[in-house]
């Protein structure tokens, strides 16, 4: 059986990876995209020095030794507060009232919290002693001016928009994200809603789930339906291929009379690089270049295999596309909780599994049912658990790779 190890086709494929060109997008739109390149810092941050609490600003020879029993005694002067006037200077035996954020008085250099006081008319009683320097943050002490803060290749989520714009950065450079067309094939196909007028029709669920795997991994989708097996019309659909980062069909690449597909991308100028790999499910899966970079993925029409195509080939090209550099599902070990067997053990299976964490350890059960037609086994898994060739079975308590999919519970 010839069929091409995983390692081979994943060689294949990342060579063809590459970032997508840079695009200038406001920061309010840049979530979930991937920096084109390194966000320095505009200014010290902070850029004074200023009061981590709510409290006094004092001379600290002023303080030294206070206690509950020995109060320092100082007269309040005035306040600071963030965003108000200039604060008056301390002196000996002075005191300010400051809030948190607010610039430090000159001549101040600790902070004493307001837990620690007790105010009388303009009297301040301090009744603890703190370090020299107590509660202060230093101008820098977060950033120094040019410093990097963000490199090329981050991933920007919430908290790097929320730096952005404390660096006081309206734009920034991100790479263009992939534009992926989505096409499910096949005659016996239905769209959701559509009538069954044939016992042999089935509801089409893969050209959604593509659709919204893409999505979700950060591309735009564009969804272009089903198409019959009809090889003109699918012809007239691949060959809107150039205007696509990526072009993914479903259904077609396997040895059926009407699995066209495997033949037609030749006709528009995909380049094949791989088709039939040494893994279950998903063996039929096709994979090929055309233009600059393009990728053209035919996945089996079996929503198992489509899934897990997805997953091993699809989610890493999109991911490098938008400039990741860990472009891959997490992967970790795990203890089986009961033993695995299986009768076919020629390919690499990514058998759908839970994986929880117990006792210190990740623990994975597999699931009970594992062909490639029942959905609802990944609906019901956040996991696959890889079993390698040439493994028939594998006993409870057996360490196993597995991909996570899913969040643990």
């Amino acid at each position: 059986m010839d069929l091409m190890p995983l390692e081979e086709a994943l060689s294949y494929l990342l060579k063809e990876i590459k970032p997508l060109p840079p695009e200038r997008v406001f920061i309010k739109d840049a979530l979930g995209r991937v920096l084109a390149e390194d966000v320095a810092s505009d200014t010290d941050k902070p850029l004074f020095d200023n009061s981590a609490m709510d409290g006094f600003a004092v001379i600290y020879k002023d303080i030294e030794g206070a206690s509950e029993e020995h109060p320092a005694v100082l007269r309040i002067i005035g306040e600071a507060s963030a965003g108000g006037e200039t604060p008056p200077e301390v002196t000996r035996g002075k005191a300010v009232k400051i809030f948190t954020g607010a610039p430090i008085p000159e001549g101040a250099d600790t902070v004493v919290p307001v837990e620690f006081t007790e105010v009388k008319d303009d009297t301040l009683l301090v009744k603890k002693s703190l370090k020299q320097g107590a509660n202060i943050r230093r101008r820098g002490e977060d950033l120094k001016e040019g410093e990097t803060v963000l490199k090329k290749g981050h991933l920007i989520r919430g908290y790097e928009v929320g730096m952005l714009a404390f660096l006081n950065r309206t734009t920034v450079l991100v790479h263009r994200k992939p534009k992926v067309a989505v096409l499910s094939t096949g005659d016996e196909l239905l769209e959701v809603g559509e009538s069954q007028t044939r016992p042999s029709q089935i509801r089409s669920s893969n050209h959604h789930m593509i659709y919204s795997l893409v999505q979700s991994a950060g591309a735009d989708p564009v969804q272009l339906g089903i198409a019959p097996d009809d090889p003109q019309e699918l012809l007239e659909l691949l060959r809107t291929c150039k205007d696509y980062d990526i072009f993914i069909t479903t259904g077609g690449v396997s040895m059926g009379e009407k699995d066209y597909i495997q033949f037609l991308v030749r006709e528009v100028g995909v380049d094949v690089k791989f088709h039939r790999l040494r893994i279950k499910p998903a063996k039929p899966v096709l994979f090929g270049t055309y233009g600059e970079h393009k990728l053209f993925f035919g996945l089996p029409g079996n929503p198992v295999s489509c899934a897990i195509a997805f997953d091993l080939f699809i989610l890493p090209s999109i991911r490098g596309m938008l400039g990741l550099k860990n472009i891959f599902r997490t992967k970790l070990r795990a203890r089986l909780v009961k033993p695995f067997k299986r009768k076919d053990s020629y390919r690499r299976e990514f058998a759908r599994a839970t994986v929880r964490y117990e006792g210190g350890e990740f623990l994975c059960e597999p699931h009970p049912k594992l062909q490639s037609h029942m959905l609802s086994s990944v609906v019901e898994s956040n996991a696959y658990m890889i079993v390698m060739e040439g493994v028939n079975e594998l006993p409870e308590g057996a360490e196993v790779d597995v991909i996570l999919i899913g969040d643990i519970p």
